[in-house]
């Protein structure tokens, strides 16, 4: 976005306006391609056009004509011509700045770029708008302008004039030298007096030279005096159009509308009054209340103080009472971790006896079962035995006792017999018995064990 006090115009619309100001160079060709030699004529053509500053001092014009074989003629014209573009750059700085443009560089005389150029022209035809607007207020001090300028033509014109009777009254007076040398004494004294009477003229010649040069210092400050009112005017003037154009419309306001607002406004201002006397009232009754509210507060803060006290011994009961607490709990944190510590042992030490246990009750569980059919083995082998051999002998025993014996040695052997089948009988049972109990013994030991695993 272009920060510019001007707009940017395009191309056609730049060459229309530069050649209604007489710059026939300000072609659409030029600006959209322009060169060195382009801008540097065009600038200078701006130059004297709006600030009067002959272009015969700028770089392009009036061409030395000085013979090739001079010595140091390439240096001396080198020089002039830098010196000269630097006073172009400076007087172009200076005129682009009061117009708007305040980057202006040696680049944009020797490497126009075409953006930039039209900027600068867009600037030159902005001013050269408002120049053209304002020159009817400004008609005034241009003919006072115009005749001092024609003032200072003719201080001018009477400079030269003295200057071309001084140089002659010095030619003259080298004349004068030279017949001195041939001539007698009274031709001498003549010429003496005439040189005196020159040299009269000439010190009212530099006197007059002093006064004229005075008067073209005045001149010179006047005229910025001037520029400088005619600067003021132009604010002033655009001031006044905008008071005028605010005057313009209360000018053209209706009065009937006027003096409706008027009494709106009045009866308005009737109604503020009462509310502000209102509020009057009720700012006295705030007043009072506020006092009243400011003793109860002074009350309530030094019941708030003795509370303040209590709540502050009550506060440091209470603060003893949490770290009492938090002992308590690091306390019972401890006992837990050192009673669980215990427990984990306890338990690690009846896991390992209860895993000896359950292999000594294997084993247990294995050798009473060996033993229990070693016994049932027995217990069969004995039968056998009792049908195979004992039963064959008490039954040749009960021939015998029959056939041989008395009976009385039958009957004590038949109670020696019996005497045996009771003690073998209640060896059998014993037997039994005991086998039951280990049985039993194991069984409650296996379902405590399982309950205890579980």
């Amino acid at each position: 976005m272009s920060m510019d006090i001007f707009p940017l115009l395009d191309t056609l619309e730049l060459a229309t306006c530069l050649q209604s100001c007489d710059f026939s160079l300000a072609t659409e060709d030029n600006i959209a391609r322009p060169t060195s030699q382009f801008v540097i004529t065009l600038y200078k053509q701006i130059i004297d056009s709006f600030m009067g500053i002959s272009p015969d001092y700028l770089p392009g014009n009036g061409k030395r004509k000085i013979e090739e074989s001079e010595p140091g003629y390439g240096e001396e014209t080198g020089f002039s011509e830098s010196m000269q573009v630097l006073v172009l750059n400076k007087i172009c700085y200076r005129f682009f700045q009061n117009i708007g443009v305040a980057d202006f560089n040696l680049t944009d005389l020797y490497r126009p770029d075409a953006h930039r150029t039209k900027r600068i022209l867009s600037a030159v035809v902005n001013y050269a708008r408002f120049r053209e607007e304002r020159m009817f207020d400004c008609n005034k001090f241009i003919s006072e302008t115009e005749t001092l300028l024609g003032q200072l033509r003719s201080r001018f014109d009477d400079y030269n004039l003295l200057q071309q009777q001084i140089k002659r009254y010095e030619d003259e007076e080298r004349k004068i030298e030279g017949l001195a040398s041939q001539g007698n004494g009274d031709e001498l004294q003549a010429l003496e007096e005439n040189n005196r009477s020159i040299e009269m003229q000439l010190k009212k010649l530099t006197q007059l030279q002093e006064s004229l040069s005075i008067d073209y210092n005045n001149y010179k400050e006047e005229k910025q005096k001037l520029l400088k009112e005619l600067e003021a005017l132009g604010f002033q003037i655009v001031e006044l159009d905008s008071e005028r154009e605010k005057l313009k419309r209360y000018s053209e306001s209706n009065m009937d509308e006027l003096e409706n607002s008027i009494a709106e406004l009045q009866r308005s201002l009737d109604s503020k009054r009462e509310k502000l006397a209102t509020l009057e009232d009720r700012q006295r009754n705030f007043h009072t209340s506020t006092q009243t509210f400011n003793r109860v507060i002074e009350e309530v803060y030094d019941v708030l103080q003795v509370l303040s006290t209590k709540i502050r011994d009550s506060h440091r009961e209470e603060e003893n009472l949490i770290d009492f607490k938090q002992q308590l709990l690091m306390r019972r944190d401890k006992l837990r971790n050192v009673l669980n510590s215990g427990v984990m042992v306890k338990l690690a030490i009846l896991d390992e006896q209860i895993e000896s246990q359950k292999t000594k009750l294997a084993s247990f569980y294995q050798s009473s079962k060996a033993s229990h059919e070693d016994n049932a083995d027995q217990i069969s082998k004995l039968q056998e035995k009792y049908t195979k051999e004992i039963v064959p002998k008490i039954q040749e025993t009960e021939i015998h006792i029959e056939q041989n014996l008395l009976v009385g040695q039958v009957k004590k052997l038949e109670e020696d017999m019996h005497k045996l089948k009771i003690d073998f009988q209640r060896e059998v049972d014993q037997i039994d018995t005991e086998h039951s109990l280990l049985a039993n013994h194991m069984n409650n030991y296996m379902t405590i064990m399982l309950e205890r695993m579980d």
